[in-house]
């Protein structure tokens, strides 16, 4: 029997989906997923007992978590039904819960069939419309023992690790995440795959840091935090097979280039966000592309 990890809770629309994949599914409530919290496993090909079920797959369109129990495969914010994919996973829902490593309130969505986080007033977001609808059991799952992350995926992790080994050898502190900063920097980013022609627009020279509302770095920053501060911006591109832009690709860039350096380095900064998107553009031969965008934003 596997385990299947890398399993985390998208903050838009508070489904369970799959994130292990560079791309992020489609999710209801638009563009691809974006994790928070805890990162959840599940037991693979299990047997159905009277305290747990199976048939739980992951949708390999949306990325989701969906029950694949009936003939009818619910509603897939990528269109259509869900197709089932991988493993078959198997749920408890045995009513123990919220235990160190095990959180309850999971609940089967009888509108999209998926499975989605109930222990919020706010209903997310469904495919097939409006909030989710809880249906059915009341499941208990799993999760590694460390705190939640901030919001963060595993994209913006590692390249917020990255960053940081690279203070350490320079001899900088390390920044500490700041959820606020990490919400302006995934607005950030969000904006600029929601509008590809941002990316061109140029502020002190750079390009990729200007708002569709006119705002600029030290605009964000002071809404998010109070303070002014500082900001580096990454964005690159894949299209047909070629492989899509890493977190190592977004540090080199960094690295590579002086001011962004010195930014990234800088002794004085002790807080930061970073916030990841992506979103479809036009590669520089005129060929569609997507676009990904990494935005880290300092303070001192």
């Amino acid at each position: 029997m596997t385990n299947l990890v890398d399993w985390r809770s998208c903050y838009k629309c508070q489904t369970l989906f799959f994130d292990i994949l560079p791309e992020k599914g489609a999710c209801p409530a638009g563009q691809g997923h974006k994790a928070f919290g805890f990162a959840y496993s599940f037991p693979s090909d299990a047997t159905e007992t009277p305290t747990q079920q199976t048939n739980w797959r992951r949708c390999g369109n949306c990325c989701a978590l969906f029950f694949d129990g009936f003939p009818e495969k619910g509603t897939c914010a990528a269109g259509g039904g869900h197709q089932a994919s991988g493993y078959m996973c198997t749920v408890r829902h045995d009513g123990s819960g919220d235990a160190p490593t095990q959180q309850t309130n999971w609940r089967y969505c009888g509108n999209c069939y998926a499975m989605f986080f109930d222990g919020f007033p706010e209903k997310g977001t469904c495919a097939a419309g409006g909030g989710h609808q809880a249906s059915g059991l009341t499941f208990v799952i799993d999760h590694w023992p460390d705190e939640p992350q901030v919001y963060m995926d595993w994209q913006e992790l590692v390249t917020f690790d990255l960053v940081n080994s690279a203070r350490q050898q320079n001899g900088s502190p390390d920044v500490s995440i700041d959820a606020a900063l990490v919400g302006a920097t995934r607005a950030h980013s969000q904006d600029l795959a929601d509008h590809p022609g941002l990316k061109d627009q140029l502020w002190n020279g750079w390009p990729g840091h200007m708002g569709s509302d006119g705002s600029t770095p030290p605009d964000r920053i002071m809404r998010a935090v109070g303070i002014s501060g500082s900001e580096n911006v990454y964005f690159g591109w894949s299209s047909g097979n070629a492989p899509p832009p890493t977190p190592q690709d977004a540090f080199n860039w960094w690295m590579n280039e002086p001011a962004h350096r010195a930014n990234l380095l800088d002794r004085n900064h002790t807080r930061a966000g970073l916030g990841t998107s992506y979103g479809p553009g036009t590669s520089p031969d005129g060929s569609p592309a997507t676009y990904f965008y990494f935005t880290q934003d300092f303070i001192d």
